[in-house]
C-alpha cells in the first residue's frame, strides 16, 4: 500500500496530540490526582509490580496493562518516524528522539503532578518506538506499506 508523505505527517500530528491528551488531559487525570512520588530507579517499579502481583490475577492484569500499554503507546512513534524519513531512518536518532520525548512527558507529569514520573515508563516507551521502527521495516520489506515523498 502506497501512502503519501503528507498523510504520514498528518497521522504523526494526530498521534502526538492523542498521546498528549491521554497522558495529560484525559478526564480522569487532574493535577494531584493519581499522583505518587517519582520512581527514579530503572526497573524497580517493574520489579515491585511483579512482587506485589504474587498470585493475584487482578494485580497481574494491572502489571501487564502497564507494561504492554507503555510499549504499545510508543510503537506508532517509531513506525511513523521511519515512514517519514523516506529511507530507512537512522535507528539511533529515532531511539534517542523517542527517549527524550518520553523523558519530556515524564518530566511534565512530575512538574504538573499528573500521573507518576517513572523511569521504567521511559525505557518501555523507548522499547515501543524501537519495535514500531522495526514493524515498519518488516512491512516495508514485504511491500505491505510504503511511503513515497510526493506530498
Amino acid at each position: 500500500m502506497r501512502v503519501k508523505r503528507r498523510m504520514v505527517v498528518v497521522t504523526m500530528i494526530i498521534y502526538i496530540a492523542a498521546l498528549l491528551y491521554v497522558v495529560f488531559l484525559e478526564p480522569t487525570r487532574s493535577a494531584g490526582e493519581h499522583y505518587a512520588p517519582p520512581r527514579w530507579m530503572p526497573l524497580k517499579s517493574t520489579y515491585d509490580f511483579i512482587v506485589e502481583a504474587g498470585h493475584s490475577v487482578r494485580h497481574w492484569l494491572f502489571f501487564l496493562l502497564n507494561l504492554l500499554g507503555n510499549i504499545i503507546l510508543f510503537m506508532p512513534f517509531g513506525f511513523l518516524a521511519d515512514a517519514l524519513s523516506g529511507a530507512p531512518a537512522n535507528k539511533f536518532r529515532v531511539i534517542i528522539t523517542a527517549f527524550f520525548f518520553s523523558l519530556c512527558i515524564e518530566s511534565l507529569q512530575l512538574a504538573f503532578m499528573i500521573g507518576v514520573f517513572d523511569a521504567d515508563d521511559i525505557l518501555l516507551n523507548t522499547l515501543g518506538a524501537y519495535l514500531g521502527l522495526y514493524t515498519y521495516r518488516f512491512l516495508a520489506k514485504r511491500d505491505v506499506v510504503l511511503v513515497y515523498n510526493n506530498s
